[in-house]
């Protein structure tokens, strides 16, 4: 193998290694294997282009549109015409991607596969193997070529899981640096021959000078890349592993704790916010709800807390009362089953009326069970533990926009009507006003609140912190952007001012769920949410959804024109995913996934596992035919090699023609046998060469490379008797060379394709 081969292969391990990084980000799936042919299909356009003499900015311009098409042929193959890419392939790739963008502020590792990260991953991977390829040996610039290379492991490694990550580092390190070392012994063959000095003259030239440096140089950086990471600072909990599946946020922003603690505030000030993968509990319920932990009454001018010094009650004969009660109630019944949350707070539907442990773990049991009267939740005495298992009927109130509309605004004390500390501003104040003008009812006034937050601010967790004391004043008037954290507590600071008791609650969104268990419930701690509910007599805590575009929907109670379905809240604008069909919040829309819906539509949920599965499948038919195709072409290559020889002898005319078609022979042969002829290198050079290094008859090999020789230079040229000598003896040397082959050099000339497009 040559130092350009050597060189390939590092960078391919180097490739490979950045390529199966993705799989810290990427929760399942065939994700694989777009990227690696996409790889390929790269450095061969890569490989065509320097054939041809194509220069680099033009190599990666025709690279571009390869990959175009490519991803057009895997992901959009229907909207294809003769092959080729369409408008509306285009479109839905961008389509794709930009979902994927969408979706990125609340997706963390491990992923779901969308369609549109694979995009990207294709894309990233595409261009890192051109860039590696055209700079390693068109620029020869390596440090370029790994540029891209470690930006994506870098990118990886901090989004990514805490899974192998340093193992993952070392393996990464060895693979780069062993990689500069082959390419820098790449570079020194091609530097010249060796020179010595005048004082070691006496000494021989060495053989291979680079291949001893370039082993030299690679077990030096490997031991770097085994011993270096030892003196890194943080790398297993630090700096390489910050946003690791179990930290400080979560899907709305609602802040979820190292290990599945829940942080219970609600802040105007924005913070960074890092989301959690882990499961946190298992709710089985005939409907999708939200899953209240606590409420927050107290504001101190930046964050809502719990009321403290709040007595807690033991629940006695399963009962739980709270002090504002919910009117015209439907009866919600659950079972939650705890896997990873963390703290005393029990999740539940609002408002629990009775609570009670079926499956005992750790000796905990009913007599553990209590509740806050002031705000109605249940804790449990201690900490809640793995596989707690419990059920809970909950009260929930089920107004209609009409019923709310006429509905009075309740009167409460004093600490859920006050602003905080600091005086809304007269610029908040202007605002408020300008939203509510022409509300005719209460109701409708903080409709009015909620669907201007939700139309006129972005939904973003990267918002920086800024220093400020007026943190409602800069959400409102200046960022106009945040988590459910800010939504929330600004809506009910809003409501406040406006004259209504109002809070902020702390838990999770409804969950996944599956078509084929649509009233089971998995939640996540990209789950966690926060949202504020205004009190009203006769229908108690009324919850209103502020937040836009992090997957959670407004109240139906909230839209004159959306019927209510009694028996989902969660139902769409035509009553869909009504019935034992909750539906998954996706984007500002309730989806159904309990199958078809009553209109005989597919849910959002399944459209997107059938584009998953078409693209998959598509994929697949292609991996197979390029499977296929390379079986094929590989059982093809000896016949082709034999059709070759047979070709030169059938086109030869003369002599001379002849016994070029047999030194052609010898030499292919000798050259995958053994070892290739050099550019310089005479014909009587090669065949020395070989008689004293492989052991080819001496004789034989001299005197066929003499009459190749005589065909080419000698003025009275040779005649046909030598040219069928000629034949006879590369027969005889081929014959001679594969008896002393091993069995890698059979199977290369056998199946390597290298001779048949050599010129």
């Amino acid at each position: 193998m040559g130092s350009e081969a050597r060189t390939r292969v590092g960078l391919w391990v180097l490739l490979l290694v950045t390529l199966f990084s993705f799989g810290q980000v990427f929760d399942r799936g065939d994700w694989p294997g777009p990227a690696l042919m996409g790889m390929g299909l790269a450095v061969l356009v890569v490989a065509v282009s320097r054939r041809l003499g194509w220069s680099a900015g033009r190599t990666i311009i025709a690279s571009t549109a390869v990959l175009v098409w490519y991803l057009a042929l895997v992901f959009r193959m229907q909207d294809l015409f003769y092959g080729l890419p369409t408008i509306d392939a285009l479109r839905g790739i961008w389509a794709a991607i930009d979902t994927a963008q969408a979706k990125s502020n609340l997706d963390y590792a491990p992923v779901p596969l969308r369609t549109g990260y694979v995009i990207l991953t294709v894309v990233a991977t595409w261009f890192a193997a051109v860039i590696g390829e055209v700079a390693t040996f068109r620029w020869r610039r390596p440090l370029v070529a790994v540029v891209p290379l470690i930006s994506l492991f870098s990118f990886l490694t901090v989004v990514g899981t805490r899974t192998g990550t340093t193992f993952l580092v070392l393996v990464f390190l060895s693979a780069l640096l062993s990689y500069l070392a082959l390419e820098a012994s790449h570079r020194l063959r091609a530097w010249g021959s060796w020179v010595t000095s005048l004082a070691d003259r006496r000494r021989e030239t060495p053989s291979d000078v680079s291949s001893r440096l370039a082993r030299r140089m690679g077990a030096s950086c490997i031991a770097a890349a085994l011993f270096a990471p030892a003196f890194l600072p943080a790398l297993g909990d630090g700096l390489l592993a910050w946003r690791s599946p179990a930290g400080e946020g979560a899907g709305g922003g609602a802040g979820g704790g190292a290990g599945g603690e829940i942080d219970l505030l609600a802040s105007l000030q924005p913070r960074l916010i890092e989301q959690s993968q882990a499961e946190m509990f298992e709710v089985v319920a005939d409907r999708a709800e939200y899953w209240r932990l606590t409420s927050l009454v107290a504001f101190d001018g930046t964050t809502w807390r719990r009321l403290e010094g709040q007595p807690n009650v033991p629940v006695t004969q399963g009962q739980v009362t709270a002090r504002y009660p919910v009117g015209s109630p439907t009866l919600v019944e659950q079972e939650v089953t705890i896997l990873g949350l963390e703290g005393e707070l029990l999740p539940a539907a609002v408002q629990p009326v009775t609570a009670g442990i079926t499956h005992e773990v750790e000796s905990r049991d009913n007599s553990d069970l209590r509740y806050e009267f002031e705000v109605g939740d249940v804790q449990l005495r201690g900490e809640v533990v793995e596989d707690l298992v419990y059920e809970v009927t909950s009260k929930v109130a089920e107004p209609t926009f009409k019923q709310m509309q006429a509905a009075r605004p309740a009167q409460a004390d004093a600490i859920y009507h006050a602003p905080g500390p600091i005086p809304i501003s007269p610029e908040v104040d202007a605002l408020a006003r300008e939203w509510t003008r022409g509300a005719k009812t209460p109701f409708a006034q903080l409709v009015a609140l909620q669907d201007n937050l939700r139309a006129r601010f972005a939904y973003r967790l990267d918002v920086a912190p800024a220093a400020s004391t007026d943190h409602l004043s800069d959400f409102l008037l200046r960022t106009r952007r945040g988590y459910c954290q800010q939504f929330a507590a600004a809506f009910a600071l809003l409501a406040r001012h406006l004259g209504f008791a109002s809070r902020v609650s702390v838990g999770f969104l409804p969950g996944e769920t599956s078509i084929a268990e649509p009233d089971r419930f998995l939640v996540k701690g990209t789950d966690a949410h926060s949202w504020p509910e205004v009190l009203f007599e006769d229908y108690g805590w009324i919850r209103f959804e502020p937040t836009p575009g992090n997957g959670a929907s407004p109240p139906r109670y909230t839209s004159r024109a959306v019927p209510f379905s009694a028996q989902n809240p969660f139902s769409d604008a035509e009553g869909n995913g009504g019935g034992r069909n909750p539906a998954r919040l996706e984007g500002n829309q309730a989806v159904p996934l309990g199958g078809r819906d009553r209109g005989g539509e597919v849910s959002l949920e399944q459209r997107r596992e059938q584009a998953n599965a078409r693209w998959q499948e598509t994929f697949s038919n292609l991996l197979s035919f390029v499977l296929l195709s390379l079986l094929t072409l590989i059982a093809a290559i000896p016949f082709l090699k034999i059709a070759r020889s047979w070709l030169r002898y059938r086109v030869a005319r003369g002599p001379a023609a002849l016994t070029h078609a047999a030194f052609a022979q010898f030499e292919d042969e000798a050259g995958e046998l053994a070892s290739p002829r050099r550019i310089s290198e005479s014909a009587l050079a090669y065949a020395r060469r070989m008689a004293a290094a492989y052991k080819v008859p001496r004789p034989q090999a001299m005197e066929l490379a003499t009459i190749y020789e005589r065909s080419l230079y000698a003025r009275a040229g040779i005649d046909d008797a030598q040219a069928v000598r000629a034949q006879r003896l590369a027969r005889a040397l081929r014959g001679h060379l594969w008896s002393n082959a091993g069995l890698g050099s059979k199977i290369k000339r056998l199946f390597s394709p290298r001779s048949i497009f050599a010129r």
